[in-house]
């Protein structure tokens, strides 16, 4: 009978404490990394592509202001590198390296819709600015250029799934229902790109969460 009590106490503590990381109060810390390293192939031919390698990072903080209601900021910080794999230094204007870096914020609000203690469902929406700023280096005489060719306002709906491991430890697969950016290629251009997509798995992503 004692080791009973001891399990349901147990058992409601943890509920307990499952259920207050989503209270008016506290703290949400969460984010993805992405890492690439390809080159294309091209059809009956011998030859590929040049080598492109870079990273991604995309963290999140958030403070609920109301139970299962949280508000936030977003970063976006990423870089990109391309190398001629056939450079020759003695021939003049040759493509030696670009170097594409990436960065932005943005605001976010989420909405939590508890199953039970650890499951939930969650709705966001958020909006983000990035920029890109591209270095390119050229042999002798062309040398080294560089420019900011493009800026990116986006905004986007989400849905997710999160399963509580422990009560300040989350797991969560989220997708884009809908999703739209505006991207102006140069800051003294006129010409703007638009795109609108919406659907159900429109880039799915796996992450975890972590509440304080």
């Amino acid at each position: 009978m004692r080791k009973l009590l001891v399990l349901i106490l147990a058992v409601g503590f943890w509920s307990i404490e499952s259920k207050a990381q989503m209270q008016k109060g506290s703290w949400i810390m969460e984010g993805s990394a992405g890492f690439e390293r390809s080159r294309s192939y091209f059809p009956n031919t011998d030859e590929k592509s040049n080598p492109v390698s870079g990273f991604s990072l995309h963290p999140k903080a958030g403070y609920f202001v109301s139970d299962n209601l949280a508000i936030g900021v977003s970063g976006l910080l990423g870089n990109t590198l391309n190398r001629n794999k056939d450079f020759d230094q003695n021939i003049p204007y040759q493509f030696k390296k670009s170097n594409q870096f990436t960065y932005g914020a943005g605001v976010f609000i989420r909405k939590y819709m508890p199953i039970n203690e650890s499951l939930s469902f969650f709705s966001e929406v958020g909006s983000e600015f990035s920029w890109v700023k591209n270095r390119v280096v050229f042999n002798e005489p062309a040398g080294e250029e560089a420019s900011q060719y493009r800026k990116t306002v986006s905004a986007q709906g989400i849905l997710g799934l999160q399963y509580l491991i422990s009560s300040k430890l989350g797991v969560h697969i989220q997708t884009n229902l809908i999703q739209y950016e505006r991207t102006q290629f140069s800051l003294d251009s006129d010409h703007n790109q638009y795109e609108f997509r919406a659907g159900f798995l429109i880039n799915p992503r796996f992450g975890f969460t972590i509440f304080l």
